[in-house]
């Protein structure tokens, strides 16, 4: 069975989007996180649907939900998120920081 984890950083990633949006509409909040887990559940099945971001690093992909990009890595058993972030970020500083 194919499954996914998620990086601290990720999980941090997650805590932050979702108390910033809560602050205005928790319902739109908490859809959110559902609809980052059930993809994330997607992806762990089909890790090759996401686009290659392999110019930040080396095996790095990622899928869109809504305005935010899960960047993972696949894995035999399924993915291992390493963060999760707004579309509209610089992406290359996001990864070049760490």
């Amino acid at each position: 069975m194919n499954n996914y984890s998620l990086s601290e950083a990720a999980i941090k990633d997650l805590d932050e989007i979702c108390e910033y949006i809560a602050r205005s509409n928790p319902k739109a909040a908490s859809k959110l996180f559902d609809d980052i887990r059930v993809k994330c559940k997607l992806l762990a099945s089909f890790p090759n649907m996401g686009k290659s971001y392999g110019r930040f690093i080396p095996n790095l992909r990622g899928f869109v939900v809504d305005d935010y990009i899960i960047f993972y890595y696949p894995r035999e058993d399924g993915i291992s998120v390493a963060r999760v972030a707004s579309g509209y970020r610089d992406l290359e500083s996001l990864f070049t920081d760490e």
